[in-house]
């Protein structure tokens, strides 16, 4: 067997591999753990304990926004605790640092995101006097 028999042997089998392939990878995409949480994150009831809704008043936000806002950040997990129990707590972090006034840590509970402070990055506030 020479060189174009074999060539033409690899081709036949690579180019259906390649195209079954791309309708089963099109269908359902590929997604990280990381937009796998966050997305699990949005989608649920959002709880604030009382120093982060006095956090959000300081930046002029209301819980509609702050839930919109979610969308620009990410979990990192080298500070998350994930098997902490009785539940995971996940620490969010802004996408692009330049912008980010906040961090916070999430508690998800079942069907709850359950924030209860938050870290200002830029500005400061009174509220950490809150109980």
């Amino acid at each position: 067997m020479n060189f174009w028999q074999r060539f033409r042997l690899f081709l036949v089998g690579f180019i259906p591999g390649c195209i079954i392939l791309f309708f089963i990878v099109n269908k359902k995409g590929c997604t990280s753990p990381n937009e796998l949480k966050m997305l699990e994150i949005q989608y649920q009831t959002l709880q604030l304990g009382p120093k982060a809704e006095c956090k959000i008043k300081c930046l002029n936000q209301n819980q509609v926004l702050f839930k919109l806002g979610l969308k620009k950040f990410k979990v990192n997990y080298d500070l998350s605790e994930v098997h902490k129990k009785p539940y995971g707590l996940y620490y969010l972090q802004a996408i692009d640092n330049k912008d980010a006034l906040f961090e916070m840590v999430v508690e998800d509970k079942d069907t709850i995101t359950y924030i209860n402070d938050i870290k200002l990055l830029k500005g400061s506030c009174k509220c950490d006097t809150v109980k």
